[in-house]
């Protein structure tokens, strides 16, 4: 039986697969074949330079190996018939190569059955003796086991995807950062000065950052509420950040600030993979609003 890892929508499975065979031969060696204008021709991908073609099938789970199994088969018979087709689209894309292998791609794979179904379809391919189809062609089945175990782990956490729902902050949350300790305040001001000469422009960027960092802050708390282990991992960064700062240079120059909201970022991404980039995003900025009402940072 299928466990949750192996429950897939079609079309998240094909997606899934893309980015895995793009992983292992390279995005710029995996064409695909959409079926959306004018149909499917029996292939996905194309991986020309390995002679490879790769169809994706997820079964609807959760079934037993059997029902897996007949489904598979059925799948393998439908398409091949459709790749083997002269006046088909395979035969049109395929004119000018030969492929060697036929690959179904499905999230499990546990019955020798499908595999004896694809070696006689294969042969019956074989026979055909089809332009684009090579002598020692072949039908295999491959499953989760069978793609590189980092590439495949990596891809399922993504899918496993961190998306907090946060609250806009209200006028009210910005108004008690910004009354009740007027000095974070001041030190916005006196640091942005050197960006924002007009004084009413100035008021509002220090709205704007106090606002960025009280949004900030409801992303850290949907995030511990949703993930409380990316949520220290995300908090212990930004503490190991902040005092990198505070012990080494005091100055930043260049465009200090986009520079460091993006290294921010990048390092929060690193730290949680499945973390949703616009959730990242939102805490990199937050916590750069907060730097510079607490730490004794200066731009050029």
């Amino acid at each position: 039986m299928a466990d949750g890892s192996d429950i897939w929508d079609g079309d998240e499975w094909e997606s899934h697969v893309l980015h895995l065979l793009q992983a292992e031969h390279g995005a710029h060696n995996v064409q695909k074949v959409p079926a959306k204008h004018l149909g499917d021709c029996g292939l996905d991908f194309i991986c020309l330079h390995k002679q490879l073609v790769y169809q994706c099938y997820a079964v609807q789970e959760p079934v037993d190996v059997a029902v897996r199994a007949d489904k598979q088969k059925s799948k393998i018979s439908t398409d091949i018939k459709k790749f083997s087709n002269l006046n088909g689209g395979a035969a049109a894309i395929l004119k000018h190569g030969k492929i060697k292998r036929w690959i179904l791609a499905v999230p499990l794979h546990d019955s020798k059955a499908v595999v004896e179904h694809a070696a006689t379809k294969a042969a019956e391919v074989r026979a055909k003796q089809l332009p684009y189809v090579a002598d020692d062609f072949q039908i295999i089945i491959q499953d989760r086991e069978t793609f590189d175990a980092d590439t495949w782990n990596y891809r399922m956490l993504l899918r496993k995807r961190i998306r907090p729902v946060v609250q806009e902050p209200t006028n009210d949350e910005v108004a008690v950062i910004s009354d009740g300790d007027q000095s974070l305040a001041d030190n916005l001001r006196t640091k942005m000065v050197k960006r924002v000469s007009d004084p009413r422009e100035l008021e509002e960027v220090i709205e704007d950052l106090l606002r960025v960092f009280v949004h900030s802050e409801n992303a850290k708390d949907a995030l511990r509420d949703m993930a409380p282990d990316a949520y220290e991992d995300v908090v212990r960064l930004i503490s190991e950040r902040l005092r990198r700062l505070r012990l080494g240079s005091r100055r930043l120059v260049g465009d200090p600030l986009d520079a460091e909201i993006d290294s921010l970022k990048t390092e929060i991404l690193a730290a949680v993979p499945n973390l949703d980039p616009g959730t990242a995003d939102t805490i990199a900025l937050g916590a750069v609003s907060d730097w510079l009402m607490r730490c004794p940072l200066k731009l050029d």
